[in-house]
Parts: C-alpha cells; structure tokens; sequence
C-alpha cells in the first residue's frame, strides 16, 4: 500500500512539469532498438542465457526495479564516458578532469574560425557541343563552332577548430586541449563575389557542462593509477523518493544527460554548416576524390547502427544458478580497457534478476569494439590527418562520436521511462482502473463520514442565505 500510495503522489504531477522533466517515450522506437541489441547481446553471453524485457519476467519485487534504474543509469554513464574517450579524452585526462570537477565546474567548449582568402583568376575556352553549317555556292559546304570564354575565380577557406575542456571560467590556468585540427581546402566560383566573409571570422562557440558526471568517476580506494569506476546509486530514503524514475538521483543524470544531448546536435550542425558543406563544395571541384568525400559526408548523417550498451533487461534465473551467475559472462575487473567500469553497487542484490557486472563490461567492451572499427574505416576512406586538407578522419569521428553520445543519453532517457511505463502498467492492472484525484476525493469523503455515529454524521445540506433587498448578500451564523 506504501508503494502505490508513493506512486500515485508521484502522478499527480502536472503535465507542464512532466513534459519539461522528460523527453516524450516512445515506446514502440525504444522496443526496437532494444530488440536490436539484444541480438548483438546474445552474442556476448553464454548460449544458455535469455536475457529479455523486464515486464516479461514475472515475480520480480519492486525493489528490483529500483536496481534496474541503476544498472540502467551506470551503463548509460559508463557509455558517456566512452564517447568522452573517442572525443579524446584518455586515462590521464579523465583522472584530470576529475580532479577538477571537485571543486569547479567543469565544462568542454568546441570553437573555431575560417578565413577566406582570394587566390587567382582564369579565364578558359569552352566549346559548345552544337555545330553552324554555312552553304556557299563558291566556297562550298562549312562547319562552325561557337567558343565561350568562361572567367573564374578562385578561393582558398582555411578552418580551424579544436575541442578543449576547462574548470571555472574559460582562460583560466585549469585547461586541457583535448583534439582540434586545421585545413584548407580551394573553391571555385563563376563571379567576383567572395563565397565566404572575408578576413578571419570565430566561430560561436558550444559549451556543455560535465561537471556532474566526472563527479561520478571514482578511484576505488583513491589509488593512483587504478581503473576509474562508476557506482551510481539511489537513495531509497531520500525525501524526493517516489519511483526508481522519479528521485534526486535519476533526475540529476537525466538533467546531464539532456545537457549532452543538445550539446551533441550543437556540434553536429557545427561541424555540418562549417566544414562538411564547405568539403563538399570543394569535392566538386576536386572531381578524382569526390565521389568518396560525398559518401563519408553522407554517411555522418545517417542513423547510426553501433551498439548502444543501455539496455533494461532482466534474467530469470532458478535457485541454483543465482550464485554462479553474480559474476555473469564478462570480466568483472576493468572492463577490457574501457576508460571505466562499473563496480558491484548492487552486490547485496545477487538473487535479483538484474544483469551482473560483468554483463555491463562486457557490452561496454563490445561498445568500444564497434566505435575502434568505426575508426578504422574511416581511416582506410579518408586522407590523412596531417596531409592538410579540410575532410580528414578527425572531423568525420568527432561527428560520429557525438551523434553516439546523443543516442546514449536518449537511450538512458527512455530507458527509466520505460521502467516508469512498466510500473504504471502494473499497477493499473492491479487496480483494475486509472485512479484519479477526484476518485480519492470521493473515497475519503465515503470513510470520513464513518468516522462519526450516524446520529453525529454531518450531512451535506445546500441553504441559500439571503438578506432583505441585498440579494444576492446574506449571512450565516453557527452557533
């Protein structure tokens, strides 16, 4: 009765504020892309394992759901961190980044600027494709040719960028370049007008705060050198408790992780209306590599198909299996050199039929996998880094890299929401109906007249008072 009377209070929330707290779930597009996974899922784990959707496994308590939001929650924040790694934040960075984040705020700031220079003008002949045929009764039957000459002007676009990470204010002491490049690249135009502003232009910069996430990477025992961890917990007690979906906790890695989120699509459009467009302009002119310019450009905005390690999954188990399975199928120690692992925050919970330790591992090492071979098919596709010109393997995996990062953070978002989804789908089957304010108003009016002898019950009464030339004015007097 606790539990329902916790959730109900928790839906009396207004819509405003449940649509500004939440991104919309979308349960059909989240089924999907579970499903999906789950297929690369079965390929980690032992054949005999059939991991499915929670609300598929029955007799599972409701504490168990509260564990769910927190393996949810570390896979989504070990995923983030992941991203941060192909972003080019490494071991020694993190532990940095970290360290900062203790006592300032902690923010990555991606900025730039282009330059627009004139190079040349030329001017070339080009024949029409059509033929004059003059007859002359002298000189005989003759062909013509029509020749235009065609002036154009050349360009050269020089961009810089460079994606930096700093605590308190930027231009500090505390600031750590994590990546940044610059390149070049020619454009052509059929007129004098410049293609870009000329002289050197900044880029406005994007900035998002991740001061709430290093704060949930920890060194276990403060060693030095050890594997970062993650260890997110909820407090069950706290006073904003109502749901797994719904408490302090969950709320502050769903606030972060809508931060990423548009920080993500900021960088995107970024990096589309700053470089690629300009690349493909330029693959134009440079007709022997454009082909593949415009295919690797193409392919940056498609929907991405990497393994995405947020999953709300749970295990039937028998008895007898329940301890031989807390380790699961993966590593438990480091995760295969991911950047963090996740601890056993959940150890005292080794009959629940969430998945273990090292099942989260084990994804995020299949995560990583998948980003690494990403990498090296860009770098077969695309020119070197260091050999100047605007597209270069960099570009396209900052752009991927991001747009995984906002399929992480939206995963997470819908995946406590679908715990929510599930929850609410419980209980109104157990109920039988949807339970409203007004029925809880009719309910304790029915039991608040009980509390009273039938001849001392009040009675609902409607008396209209009125004074003499005064209506609609009167009073009444209780004695």
């Amino acid at each position: 009765l606790r539990t329902c009377c916790r959730v109900l209070q928790s839906c009396r929330v207004s819509r405003f504020q449940h649509a500004a707290t939440m991104i919309q779930f979308d349960e059909h597009g989240f089924r999907r892309r579970v499903e999906e996974a789950v297929v690369t899922l079965q390929k980690l784990l032992h054949s005999t394992r059939r991991p499915t959707f929670a609300e598929d496994v029955p007799n599972h308590s409701y504490q168990d759901k509260y564990l769910l939001a927190e393996f949810l929650t570390n896979c989504g924040l070990a995923a983030q961190c992941t991203c941060l790694e192909a972003l080019g934040v490494g071991t020694q960075q993190l532990a940095t980044l970290v360290e900062w984040s203790a006592s300032e705020t902690v923010t990555l700031r991606l900025a730039g600027r282009q330059r627009c220079t004139f190079l040349r003008e030329e001017e070339r002949e080009v024949e029409s494709t059509s033929k004059v045929v003059k007859e002359s009764t002298i000189f005989g039957k003759s062909e013509q040719k029509v020749v235009t000459r065609v002036n154009e002007w050349f360009w050269k676009i020089d961009v810089e960028w460079e994606l930096v990470a700093y605590a308190g204010t930027m231009g500090g002491p505390r600031q750590l370049r994590l990546q940044g490049r610059s390149g070049s690249a020619q454009l052509k135009t059929t007129t004098s007008a410049t293609p870009e502003p000329a002289g050197q232009v900044e880029f406005i910069p994007t900035e998002v705060p991740i001061t709430w996430l290093l704060q949930q990477v920890k060194l276990p025992g403060g060693l030095v050198g050890a594997a970062h961890v993650l260890s997110f917990k909820i407090d069950r007690d706290a006073e904003g408790c109502r749901t797994p979906r719904r408490n302090p906790q969950v709320e502050a890695a769903l606030h972060a992780a809508r931060e990423l989120c548009a920080w993500s699509k900021r960088v995107c459009q970024f990096m589309n209306q700053r470089i690629f467009s300009k690349a493909e302009r330029c693959a134009k002119v440079q007709a022997h590599t454009g082909r593949g310019f415009l295919a690797l450009i193409a392919s940056t905005h498609q929907p991405s198909e990497l393994f995405v390690p947020v999953l709300p999954l749970f295990e039937a188990r028998p008895a007898e299996e329940e301890a031989d399975a807390a380790g699961g199928d993966g590593d438990g120690g480091d995760g295969d050199g991911t950047l963090v692992s996740v601890t056993a925050a959940a150890a005292e919970a080794a009959s629940t039929p969430v998945l273990r330790i090292g099942d989260i591992n084990a994804m995020l090492a299949e995560q990583r996998r998948a980003l690494e071979a990403k990498w090296a098919t860009l770098a077969d596709a695309c020119p070197p880094a260091d050999d100047g010109s605007l597209l270069s393997p960099v570009e396209l995996k900052l752009s991927i890299a991001v747009k995984h990062l906002d399929d992480c953070c939206s995963q997470l978002s819908q995946g406590v929401d679908y715990i929510e989804a599930m929850l609410k789908k419980q209980l109104l089957d157990a109920v039988g109906r949807l339970v409203t304010p007004a029925d809880f108003q009719r309910y304790m009016d029915f039991h608040g007249q009980r509390l009273f002898k039938p001849e001392y019950a009040p009675k609902p009464f409607c008396f209209a008072v009125r004074r003499p030339d005064h209506y609609p004015e009167g009073t009444l007097t209780i004695e």
